[in-house]
């Protein structure tokens, strides 16, 4: 009798938790699943007691949580964990510089006067960016290019250095502005001059 007063009492108590739950739950997707889980809180409530009964003379004793580990197997599991950790590091650090010089390259294309870029971009131990380097593969612009009239089959012109200087500044002033590289070294190269 004790055994059916403990798994009404239990059921009892879990369906008010459960009913203050659905109403404080907002109506969507979620709601199957807390429905779920209250499920499975009120199959364990009446299963426990039941198991205690049927399987008395038996102990059972899941203890994962009070593992014992020896100190020379734990160094070499935190060794382990730690060479994992800086691989990934690494891999993210490589993403991460990839994604960041692809987008300084399409920023520097929207510059007039560049007709192409490489952007390399060199990140310190903490994943701030250290460096850009910018290879610049640049145009004479036109005053038509420059008035929104397109050139078309047109001899390519050198660059003078004044236009060098100021596509240099241009392109220094825009990845400083945007992406906050006040201390960042920025260099940049242009191909073929």
């Amino acid at each position: 009798m004790t055994v059916l007063s403990e798994i009404v009492r239990n059921v009892l108590v879990i369906v008010l938790i459960a009913s203050f739950l659905e109403l404080m739950l907002p109506e969507g997707t979620l709601r199957p699943f807390v429905r779920f889980a209250i499920g499975l809180f009120i199959l364990i409530a009446v299963l426990s007691p039941l198991a205690g009964i049927l399987f008395s003379d038996r102990s059972i004793n899941i203890e994962w949580w009070d593992m014992k580990i020896n100190p020379a197997q734990q160094e070499q599991i935190l060794q382990q964990g730690e060479k994992i950790n800086a691989q990934i590091w690494h891999l993210d650090q490589e993403t991460l510089a990839d994604k960041v010089a692809g987008q300084i390259g399409a920023v520097a294309l929207l510059v007039p006067g560049v007709e192409d870029v490489e952007a390399h971009v060199v990140l310190d131990e903490s994943g701030s960016v250290e460096s850009v380097q910018l290879l610049v593969r640049s145009q004479a612009v036109s005053v038509d290019e420059e008035a929104g009239r397109v050139g078309i089959f047109r001899e390519a012109e050198s660059v003078s250095f004044e236009e060098q200087e100021a596509i240099r500044n241009k392109l220094s002033a825009i990845i400083k502005n945007l992406y906050g590289f006040e201390h960042t070294a920025i260099e940049i190269e242009f191909q073929g001059g």
